[in-house]
């Protein structure tokens, strides 16, 4: 009964319910906010400039030096699948045998936390899945790794880049401002009773 009551309030309420609405009647539903920016190649450029790691192309070997607590099996499923599909790219950072930095682009699929057919214009690629290791979180990566992606898509003809941010999530939007992106929506995504759905309108976003 101490646990119980210990784990109610480490949580609150608003928690447990989330985790009783997930785990019981599988329905989970996500707030998520749309955010889009034309790409600045020669800013992209010269922030890289200044970058003091190198950067190099992923391999699905390199996930394998990276946390095991977040490239889990499961994650690390996901990281194989995008590694065989050449729509996906992956960067990042490997110094001493450790993976500090990855974050991916696609070239082609609008990719949402739960199972959608959404496509990307011929001229937009997305920016997803971004991890920086612990020992080197507050440093500005994200920031200039941002850029850096920027970059990646304009040398891959690419003129806008789209980003999802789950609401709450202040970090990320404080990077993704910083980098030049602009919100134009929100939406929600998720399961109810099992049954994924979204309620994203792309189209009313393709003309910003």
């Amino acid at each position: 009964m101490k646990a119980t009551l210990s784990k109610i309030m480490k949580y609150g309420i608003a928690d447990i319910m989330k985790i009783i609405l997930a785990k019981f009647l599988k329905t989970r539903i996500m707030k998520l906010h749309y955010l889009k920016t034309h790409i600045d190649y020669n800013k992209a450029k010269t922030e890289i400039e200044k970058f003091e790691f190198e950067v190099k192309e992923l391999t699905y070997d390199d996930f394998l030096l990276g946390d095991s607590t977040v490239f889990n099996g499961k994650k690390l499923d996901l990281m194989r699948e995008r590694c065989n599909d050449n729509t996906y790219r992956a960067y990042g950072i490997v110094s001493g045998n450790l993976l500090i930095y990855s974050t991916w682009i696609s070239l082609e699929k609008l990719g949402l936390p739960v199972k959608s057919n959404f496509r990307l214009n011929s001229d937009e690629g997305l920016l997803e899945d971004s991890y920086c290791h612990p020992s080197l979180r507050g440093k500005g990566l994200h920031s200039k790794m941002n850029f850096y992606i920027l970059s990646k898509l304009y040398e891959f003809g690419k003129t806008k880049c789209v980003a999802i941010v789950l609401n709450g999530n202040t970090p990320a939007f404080k990077v993704q401002f910083k980098s030049g992106f602009k919100e134009l929506g929100i939406f929600y995504a998720g399961e109810i009773l099992g049954i994924p759905f979204n309620t994203l309108n792309k189209k009313k976003y393709d003309i910003k």
